[in-house]
């Protein structure tokens, strides 16, 4: 130790070195923090994506980070007018230095001492692009960081690249970076097609985008001043002939105004946006028409309005280019910001019972599968149908049956027990499996999801679905699957149902006549041009739909409530099919206005026309009072003749048959109605009259018939679902047995208990009672009896 303290001792100058190595080490620290905080790359963050309109027009922007927009790519050739505006702006020694000015830092200090104050930075281009790419505030420590940063920068990349990233991000006012965004936001066009007082304007905008802000009209005066300055600065430095000046100083700016979103296009904005974020182009162009939309949001905010009174507070529509898929305008709700009636939800896309809007397709699998537009359907009462676990009381609206319906009329007046009918024969799962084809999401295959209530409306779906399978009909049976964006590829067609069939119900969809007399002739239904059209209406008035499409467009519009509140008996028809008439009429004249509308939608061309009777739907007879021509697929039309209508020899004293003892002064030929005896009942409620069955016994003594008693309803080995919440009144089921000779009457014996002694028509309600039950019908006075049937009861 003494020996170190002696050396230091002998050592005069040591002293005097401490200070420099210090300093030498804080230096040599400082370039090591200040290294460690540069930014050597070119960084931008993500592009906004700019949505438009079909037609170019404003539609949305999804923004970049922190909600900005912009930090659009330029052209692979950087446009040469904002490329010499701005460098001549910011930076006329860019192409002369290699980051830092030291003549600009040299007039900067000289004007800030002149003023007293920081008037001017001595930023060049590069410096510019290292702030913005780390932002801080201005203090000598930053301005270093930047001057080190733009040098590195500009030897790491060049100039050329440095002055396309400034350009990329620099600020221009409202939100707007880069200058590719600024030349839309503001002039509504390419960089590249910038005017020099167009590219002079933009160029000035970085130093004060707010105060030269070109939406306020003293900024963009101000804006416009500078960018003249820019321009006599460009013509002097020669980069600007004279008449090339003169012409920019007496052109018009031709600014835009500032884009805004249409109120009643903000869910399709909405929708839109979410579909955009992932792609690289930062300008997409969606399907959606916007004149289009704003008559459309007209025509169903009038349509509400007639509604309203009548507890119905929301809408929604859609209109679809057939042929391409194309979503030309989007209505999501009636007010957006409508807060009582939940406007700002998507009811577009919100699943909702469709009432009867499904039943064409539950139709043409029955086409697929032998039926025809004249085969005969059943419209009498079906109290229950027991399916998987589900029981319904099946019921037509009004309560009305049509008795011996053919196909064409029982789909044209939307009839609900046919419907049934049909779906019990085509089964449930086939109707999934093709809806799930053509775009129903969320489908569900267990047995007891939906039942044969399915053709009633069990299965909930949302209007862009209900598009999409009404879309497969309009193509003939092809799917084609709904496009939201001009440049989205067109998917491949996929064939759901035969053409035929396809074509056949959409031949009944747009016949007037078939809908008789359930729809009023002359309503909203009708049009003067081939248009197929179907309307739902769901349990308890909660949902009114309409669908409806020519030869070019397909519209969709829902009317109801948010909370799925019944409105005041709104069906289809009476809520929706006005609205859906005015918007096809619309879509239809503007998509392609220079071909003719198709009048009709025949029916395939390869069926062959037969006349039928519109009753039995077989050929019609002589004594046939309403014949109708119905087309067949080849092989399919009917080859035997109507029995229903048939000359009967009767006795006049009673009506009964008159038997060939029957004196002739007596007996009469009559032209009767002979239904099966099925449809009996219905035709007796109907009072019609039939043709008579029984022998009149004044003619003679009755020829003998063996008693006989069948059990007609319920079917065996039937289960039914009890509820103890339902009245008692509605929870019965129907007894009906067939009795000869039906004079007889019967007793009922459920458990071999008598439950009921009754005559023809030997029917009777029984009360549901939970168990296992065998049921069997007894001739009154004689001692036939029928097979005994099991029915279940779950509760």
């Amino acid at each position: 130790m003494l020996g170190r303290k002696n050396h230091r001792a002998r050592d005069p100058g040591a002293h005097r070195r401490w200070p420099a190595l210090a300093a030498i080490g804080l230096a040599a620290g400082a370039i090591l923090v200040l290294g460690a905080t540069l930014t050597t790359e070119l960084i931008a963050p993500p592009p906004s994506k700019l949505i438009l309109d079909r037609r170019g027009s404003y539609l949305g922007e999804v923004p970049s980070d922190g909600e900005l927009l912009g930090f659009w790519p330029l052209p692979d050739a950087l446009p040469e007018r904002i490329a010499i505006a701005t460098v001549e702006t910011e930076d006329h020694r860019f192409y002369r230095h290699r980051g830092v000015s030291l003549l600009a830092i040299g007039r900067a200090l000289r004007q800030n001492l002149a003023h007293l104050r920081v008037v001017s930075g001595g930023s060049t281009i590069p410096m510019q692009v290292a702030r913005m790419q780390s932002p801080g505030a201005r203090h000598l420590w930053n301005k270093l960081r930047e001057s080190l940063e733009a040098l590195i920068l500009v030897q790491r990349h060049g100039h050329d690249r440095v002055l396309r990233h400034y350009l990329t991000i620099a600020p221009y006012g409202n939100r707007v970076r880069g200058a590719a965004r600024a030349a839309r936001y503001y002039f509504d066009k390419p960089l590249e097609d910038l005017s020099w007082l167009q590219a002079a304007y933009l160029a000035g905008l970085p130093q004060a985008p707010g105060r030269l802000n070109p939406h306020h009209g003293a900024s963009q005066q101000r804006g416009l001043q500078r960018a003249h300055r820019i321009l006599r600065r460009l013509h002097q430095r020669g980069r600007l002939g004279a008449d090339e000046l003169q012409q920019a100083l007496a052109s018009d700016l031709r600014l835009v105004p500032r884009p805004a979103r249409r109120p009643e296009a903000l869910h399709a904005v909405l929708d839109w946006s979410e579909l955009v974020r992932g792609r690289p182009d930062a300008v997409t162009t969606a399907t959606l028409d916007l004149d289009l939309q704003q008559q459309v949001a007209q025509i169903l905010e009038r349509n509400l309005r007639r509604l309203r009174w009548l507890h119905a507070s929301n809408t929604a529509g859609l209109v679809i280019d057939t042929a391409a898929g194309d979503i030309l305008a989007y209505v999501g709700s009636a007010d957006y910001f409508g807060e009582s009636e939940r406007g700002a939800i998507n009811y577009g896309k919100v699943k909702r019972s469709p009432g009867s809007a499904l039943k064409p397709f539950i139709y043409a699998l029955a086409l697929e599968r032998g039926f025809t537009a004249a085969s005969e359907l059943e419209d009498t009462p079906m109290d229950f149908v027991a399916e998987a676990g589900r029981a319904y009381l099946p019921r037509n609206i009004g309560g009305r049956f049509m008795g011996p319906l053919l196909l064409r009329p029982a789909l044209g007046n939307s009839r609900n027990i046919p419907a049934l009918r049909l779906l019990s024969t085509v089964g449930i799962e086939p109707v999934l499996s093709l809806l799930e084809a053509a775009g129903v999401r969320g489908i569900s295959y267990q047995p007891d999801a939906y039942g044969l209530g399915m053709a009633l409306g069990n299965l909930h779906l949302t209007a862009e679905e209900l598009a999409a399978v009404y879309l497969m009909l309009a193509n003939g049976g092809e799917s084609v699957p709904l496009r939201w964006l001009a440049d989205e590829p067109v998917a491949p067609r996929r064939r759901l149902l035969e053409r035929g069939a396809a074509q056949q119900i959409r031949n009944i969809l747009a016949d007037d006549e078939a809908r008789a007399p359930s729809f009023r002739r002359g309503g909203p239904l009708e049009y003067d041009y081939a248009a197929a059209v179907k309307t739902g209406t769901s349990q308890g008035f909660r949902d009114a739909w309409a669908v409806a499409f020519s030869d070019r467009a397909l519209v969709v519009v829902w009317v109801g409530n948010h909370d799925c509140s019944s409105m005041n008996r709104i069906t289809g028809a009476r809520g929706a099919a006005a609205a859906a008439h005015e918007m096809l009429d619309l879509a239809t004249s503007a998509i392609e206005p220079w071909r003719a509308v198709a009048e009709r939608f025949a029916p395939p061309p390869e069926y062959v026309a037969a006349t039928v009777c519109s009753l039995s739907g077989l050929l019609a007879g002589p004594d046939c009072p309403h014949p109708a021509v119905e087309h067949f697929a080849p092989g399919s039309e009917p080859v035997k003749v109507c029995p229903f209508h048939r000359r009967v020899r009767v006795d006049r004293r009673n009506g009964l048959l008159a038997s060939a003892d029957c004196p002739r002064d007596l007996a009469e030929e009559r032209l009767l109605l002979d239904l099966p005896e099925r449809y009996e009942v219905w035709a007796r409620q109907q009072r019609l009259e039939l043709a008579p069955r029984e022998p009149s016994p004044l003619c003679g003594p009755p020829p003998f018939e063996e008693p006989q008693v069948r059990i007609v309803s319920p079917p065996d080995n039937g289960r039914y679902l009890w509820d103890p919440d339902t009245p008692v009144e509605f929870a019965t089921l129907r007894f009906e047995a067939q009795v000869r000779p039906r004079a007889e009457s019967i007793v009922w014996l459920v458990d071999g208990v008598p439950v009921a002694q009754v005559g023809y028509p030997h029917q009777f309600r029984w009360q549901l009672t939970p168990g296992r039950h065998v049921v069997q019908a007894s001739m009154a006075q004689r001692p036939a009896r029928s097979q005994p049937i099991t029915v279940t009861v779950v509760d």
